[in-house]
């Protein structure tokens, strides 16, 4: 608890430092907004459609709710990590500058961020690993919504520790680039380090990006909050 506490701390210190710059801040508010606005309307879409798809799939009333509530707990998971991952695309440059400002302040002194082009170049990638990694876990979850009684709240859950995991990885990854940590698995590591200081982190910060308006708010505060748990995490001892 004291771990996902000071997990949660630095998602905090981040508010102050990027709130304290508000040229910066407001920026980073464009592509959230950008992004988040399409996103909203295609899961607004999901859910205004999601009884008539349960219903396509099965004709028992309780089975129908069933479905139609793992669905969208499903596809909110999906939706939350294709919107951050598609932010950082857009906006990597931006969110770069944010968390190199950060990483200045606290005292790095290594090399410049990547390049632009770069920058979204890598993003993309990551994207790409996101779906291909989030779309299998999204089907699982929806499956595990379907036990009666306890699957919706297990599959609410297990969208909460592994969206959060899957966001912690995404915002500490400027820091971890400039470090030469670009892979989808040695971000992972990075995070296994101390995995409920990262869950302490990402789990609030996927919940707060689950909230429509608020997601536009809290982006560049999770970019510099990833980059002073990045920090922190590089100071750990790499488990086995």
């Amino acid at each position: 608890m004291a771990e996902a506490l000071r997990g949660f701390g630095q998602l905090l210190r981040g508010a102050g430092m990027v709130l304290r710059d508000g040229k910066r801040f407001v920026l980073g508010l464009v592509p959230p907004l950008l992004v988040g606005t399409v996103f909203i309307v295609l899961f607004g879409v999901l859910v205004w459609q999601s009884q008539g798809i349960a219903a396509s799939l099965t004709s028992t009333p309780g089975f129908q709710a069933l479905l139609a509530v793992a669905l969208v707990l499903a596809s909110g998971l999906l939706m939350v990590l294709l919107f951050s991952a598609t932010t950082l695309a857009v906006g990597a440059p931006l969110y770069d500058l944010i968390s190199e400002d950060v990483d200045r302040a606290e005292g790095w002194l290594g090399g410049e961020s990547q390049s632009p082009a770069e920058a979204v170049a890598d993003a993309v990638r990551r994207l790409a690993t996101v779906i291909a990694v989030s779309v299998p876990v999204g089907l699982g979850l929806l499956l595990v919504g379907l036990v009666p009684v306890v699957g919706s709240v297990a599959a609410a859950v297990g969208s909460a520790l592994f969206g959060g995991w899957m966001i912690a990885m995404e915002m500490v990854g400027a820091a971890a680039d400039r470090r030469g940590i670009h892979t989808f698995r040695a971000r992972h590591r990075l995070l296994m380090r101390n995995r409920w200081l990262a869950w302490g982190f990402g789990v609030p910060t996927f919940l707060a990006l689950s909230v429509p308006l608020l997601a536009i708010l809290v982006f560049p505060i999770a970019t510099a909050g990833g980059t002073l748990l990045a920090r922190r995490l590089l100071d750990l001892p790499e488990r086995d």
